[in-house]
């Protein structure tokens, strides 16, 4: 080998060396971090390294289970940790993938894989286009959000010290007076004491491959994907002291389990319940269980993996839509041989919540069991979650006029897009029924004139008409009354979309 051979083949380890030198150096002063980046559209977890980031409140240090860290060129923080420290409230909807920071006036809405974002009702995207995320670290699973936009949004300030890789946020704290201290000082229980606010669950049921789990408010809850079984775990909850619970198990769940938990299965709840749900041989969570939370519990619905549905021409993971079961609990609407309207309206929404859900939109329940809601807080949560399309599912009824039937879609007098909507949903609706078209109508109804979204209520038959009474109750009726109301709404945002392109 010649002088001149050897020369460049030193040279150029050289060249290497250095440059994985300068590669170890370019690494950020508090270390890196091996983590699991989450796709909430696939279900699948994929490795990455993150740098680790230092982040100080009004100079105190801030920290949680899993550190900031920076993924795509921005910094990332746990949701809870940075939200909560800036005294917003933090609501998780699990059905949509969304993450609802409030603090005052101030709305944001972030969703999961979504380089956009709704603050206070307006669009916005993403600085760079990165998103919120799941970011699994050392065991746990945690929502991380844009540090900067969120941070500022609530009306504080960043400073980045390059040198040290440490964010810098400043904010307004409203203080919390000290609690008086006590004269004596009490023995320290082994547990903490369960704070009077605390979610409980009040009870659990299985009917028709539905398994409800009632709660007495709203509940925080994190869902997870194990493979062949999934977890369910409520947050600073516990169980009732009445609690009872049931079997489960049909094609899809061969068995649910339950049990209390302390301050040691998630950092900063001090107590947490976890169901387990253990899937049958060949079913997958994706593909047969519909998971829904609203402000009374969670319901979970085991369906088929092929449902009948329309074809989408848009993405899906870009619209979130509310359907809303009419009346419930107390309020159970019109009442013909023994039939209540609640439970009619109720079936069809989960019908119509699988299909959707099946297609990858962002579905949000109003309810999902026999739970009274009031008119102004089922505008109230579509408003908070910003959605964009609002369905409302009532059964008709005309005391004198039993011969009546016939379908009916109603929307605000003020809503030019209501009327598109409802037009959109009625035909296909009557046309995959069979059902009597009787056409649009405007109405003042409360859920229709304080959503802020385009809204729609449709009356799906007449319950004084024995007749379609009967199709009202039929599973299959109910199928095609979903799958037709389902097809009106794709209708509606695919020709939104085009119009607006």
């Amino acid at each position: 080998m010649s002088m001149r051979k050897k020369l460049t083949i030193l040279l150029t380890v050289l060249a290497l060396l250095y440059a994985l030198t300068l590669t170890a150096f370019a690494a950020g002063p508090n270390g890196t971090l091996s983590v699991q980046l989450y796709s909430w559209n696939q279900h699948t977890y994929t490795p990455a390294s993150a740098e680790v980031v230092k982040l100080t409140l009004n100079g105190d240090p801030l920290s949680g289970d899993v550190p900031a860290m920076i993924q795509g060129g921005r910094t990332l923080v746990p949701v809870r940790l940075v939200g909560e420290a800036l005294q917003a409230q933090v609501l998780w909807v699990q059905q949509t993938g969304q993450v609802i920071l409030t603090k005052g006036e101030d709305v944001i809405v972030l969703t999961l894989d979504s380089a956009t974002a709704i603050v206070n009702g307006v669009s916005t995207p993403l600085p760079d286009g990165v998103p919120a995320q799941v970011v699994g670290y050392d065991g746990a699973d945690r929502t991380m959000i844009p540090l900067r936009f969120v941070s500022e949004t609530l009306g504080a300030q960043v400073e980045w010290d390059q040198a040290t890789y440490t964010a810098h946020l400043t904010a307004e704290l409203t203080e919390t007076a000290p609690e008086a201290p006590e004269e004596e000082p009490e023995t320290p229980s082994q547990e903490p004491e369960v704070p009077a606010d605390a979610v409980r669950i009040t009870g659990m049921s299985w009917s028709d491959g539905t398994l409800t789990i009632a709660t007495d408010q709203a509940p925080n809850c994190k869902v997870t994907d194990l493979g062949d079984r999934v977890a369910i775990d409520f947050l600073d909850t516990v169980l009732s002291e009445d609690f009872t619970g049931c079997t489960a198990s049909d094609t899809y769940l061969s068995d649910v389990r339950w049990a209390q938990h302390g301050a040691d299965f998630y950092p900063g709840s001090d107590y947490t319940v976890r169901f387990v749900l253990d899937l049958a041989a060949g079913a997958t969570a994706a593909g047969n269980l519909t998971i829904t939370t609203t402000l009374t519990g969670v319901s979970v619905t085991t369906h088929g993996a092929s449902e009948t549905a329309p074809t989408v021409s848009i993405n899906p993971q870009d619209y979130a839509i509310v359907i809303d079961p009419g009346h419930g609990g107390d309020r159970p609407g019109a009442c013909y041989e023994g039939i209540m309207e609640k439970d009619i309206d109720l079936a069809v929404s989960l019908k119509l919540v699988s299909i959707l859900q099946n297609q990858g939109f962002q579905v949000i329940m109003t309810r999902s069991t026999d739970v009274e809601i009031g008119l102004y807080e089922r505008a109230d949560l579509a408003n908070a979650a910003g959605a964009d399309v609002f369905v409302s599912l009532h059964s008709n009824a005309a005391e004198n006029r039993p011969d009546y039937q016939g379908i009916y879609t109603y929307y605000h007098p003020s809503s030019n897009r209501g009327a598109r909507l409802a037009q959109a949903i009625q035909t296909p609706l009557c046309q995959i029924t069979g059902g009597l078209d009787r056409g649009i109508k405007d109405a003042d109804f409360v859920v229709l004139r304080e959503t802020d979204m385009c809204a729609v209520l449709v009356e799906m038959g007449f319950m004084t008409n024995h007749e379609e009474l009967m199709n009202l109750t039929d599973d299959s009726y109910q199928q095609l009354l979903a799958q037709g109301i389902a097809q009106g709404i794709v209708d509606y945002l695919t020709a939104e979309a085009q119009a607006n392109a």
